[in-house]
């Protein structure tokens, strides 16, 4: 007799995910693991009873559907915690299964996902083609992208609180902000919630010559994650006069003592600009959404291989990032949302850059996007931040 798999095809069918086009939301988490553990491929899978749905993989790859009996998470979705294979041409459960004897790949590490309810839908997975063995350490950090992982799927989930369609009169109005700082440096910012209370924020404060600017991204909706955001973001401008690692290191332990934040987590970007030498320095914590558009035409994304604050293991270092702009500059930083109004992936990024340097003015670019808002399916807040360099 065929043991019976513990996925739930009821769950993985509420959740609306299979066969469904990528996303930045879990693109992000997979390209992040796959650089921190130097594997092969890092991808976020649905699953049901009879196939392997890969919703997120590296570009290079195209494992779209695998049979359930040909691959690893037909026995990751078993286990209630991560399934770890060091070697799968050595292991007899998967030796003989396409995954192994056909493609090559030998090693292999499952976090199960679960709904709220406890329901498994699918997995985060690490795959490499070279035998390995994960680290205490790399556990502990790939248990905490399984997490991460696993919150952004059940954010599709409509039977939990805050997730599913809001009904138009709900929706809060759009609010901007607009104003000149120091060093003619100007910044504008547009939010959109996406229902009464938004999870995501953005501030900033002048101190000197120094500006202060953060955007966060607290996971979930609704008034417990708009509380958290802005204590969060409230917490960050009160150490304006530390440096962005520093001030994140005094948040994330306030944050890890506060019971009511031990649950959550919070993508954000948060930097320091000099405005007499166009010095910035910044942490990106598993956001990635921040794109610098110089004058010249080119453009870099700001970036770096942090987790979300609240998720990052206590024995890793935050990444700092440096760059300096100068006059006709732009930053942009966005939440995810807002590539909702594109295609949901990282072009998105791009694409809004363009729609930026094409506006005459930041205001001009937030009708467009405000637009563009009101006519994709956009289940998430909107926030954008624009800086401008003049």
């Amino acid at each position: 007799m065929t043991q019976q798999l513990d996925v739930n095809d009821d769950a993985v069918t509420r959740l609306g995910l299979m066969d469904t086009a990528p996303e930045e939301r879990f693109d992000r988490i997979t390209r992040l693991a796959r650089e921190m553990f130097d594997v092969d491929y890092a991808v976020v899978n649905v699953v049901n009873s009879e196939t392997v749905f890969t919703k997120s993989q590296p570009a290079e790859s195209d494992f779209r559907h695998t049979p359930i009996e040909d691959s690893f998470c037909g026995e990751a979705v078993k286990q209630p915690a991560v399934l770890e294979v060091p070697d799968g041409r050595a292991d007899p459960r998967f030796a003989d299964r396409a995954i192994v004897a056909e493609h090559g790949i030998r090693f292999y590490a499952g976090f199960p996902i679960h709904t709220d309810a406890g329901e498994t839908v699918g997995t985060l997975c690490l795959l490499d083609t070279s035998p390995r063995d994960l680290s205490d350490a790399d556990r502990d950090a790939f248990e905490r992208f399984g997490l991460w992982a696993q919150a952004e799927m059940r954010m599709d989930d409509p039977g939990v609180s805050g997730a599913g369609p809001v009904p138009a009169a709900s929706v809060a109005p759009a609010v901007r902000d607009d104003r000149l700082a120091a060093g003619e440096v100007r910044l504008a910012a547009l939010a959109i919630p996406y229902g009464q209370v938004s999870g995501d924020r953005s501030s900033w404060q002048q101190v000197g010559d120094r500006i202060i600017v953060t955007l966060a991204d607290v996971m979930g909706k609704g008034e417990e994650a708009g509380g958290f955001a802005e204590e969060l973001i409230g917490a960050l401008q009160q150490r304006a006069h530390l440096d962005p690692v520093e001030a994140m290191l005094s948040v994330e332990d306030y944050a890890r003592h506060d019971k009511r934040h031990r649950e959550t987590f919070a993508t954000l970007f948060h930097a320091v600009i000099e405005t007499r030498s166009g010095r910035v320095a910044y942490v990106d914590a598993g956001h990635g959404l921040t794109l610098l558009l110089r004058a010249d035409g080119t453009s870099e994304r700001l970036s770096s291989r942090n987790l979300p604050l609240g998720l990052r293991p206590s024995d890793a270092e935050w990444e700092a990032g440096e760059t300096v702009v100068g006059h006709g500059d732009l930053i942009v930083s966005v939440s995810d949302g807002a590539l909702d109004a594109y295609d949901s992936t990282l072009d998105s990024l791009r694409l809004i850059g363009e729609d930026l340097r094409r506006a005459s003015e930041p205001d001009a670019f937030f009708d467009e996007l405000s637009i563009r808002v009101s006519e994709h399916v956009v289940d998430d807040d909107v926030t954008a931040v624009v800086i401008s360099v003049r």
